[in-house]
């Protein structure tokens, strides 16, 4: 029996060990916080409202093709952006198949708090291009892409 337990703790911990795209930062606590957050990151599901009426129609093929158009600005009430609760949001995405761009910004929710975003000021918004030409073209320039909707 011991011979069937240790291979699978010894696997368990190898995988715990190898954390992906977070750090030990924070130890097993700051580990589990990510995981949480990752699994947040699934999907948005809510309601946005706005104090005007706006408009997004926006669909993306795992990032390489993007088409519609979408400029919101308002409140997300539900589960979106990696949180949960009721937070400020900003969407002003574009795509013409193979080039596109998606900006977003999502203010403190019930869970994490990254402090909010400034529409002006590019460090607090994820910005990352959207279509196969625009993936390869902002990789080239920056020499980095974000990967935050990218297939990783």
């Amino acid at each position: 029996m011991v011979r069937r337990i240790v291979p699978g703790l010894v696997l368990a911990a190898v995988l715990a060990a190898l954390p992906g795209c977070t750090t030990w930062q924070g130890g097993v606590k700051g580990f589990l916080n990510s995981r949480a957050k990752d699994a947040l990151e699934m999907g948005d599901f809510g309601v946005t409202v706005t104090r005007t009426p706006q408009f997004s129609f926006f669909l993306t093929g795992f990032s390489f093709a993007a088409g519609g158009y979408g400029r919101v600005d308002g409140t997300f009430t539900g589960l979106g952006g990696g949180d949960i609760g009721t937070m400020p949001v900003h969407y002003h995405h574009w795509g013409v198949v193979l080039v596109g761009q998606e900006e977003t910004g999502w203010g403190d929710g019930l869970l994490w708090h990254y402090g909010n975003y400034d529409v002006n000021d590019r460090e607090t918004m994820n910005i990352q291009g959207v279509g196969a030409i625009s993936i390869v073209r902002d990789l080239a320039t920056t020499g980095e892409g974000r990967p935050a909707g990218r297939p990783t």
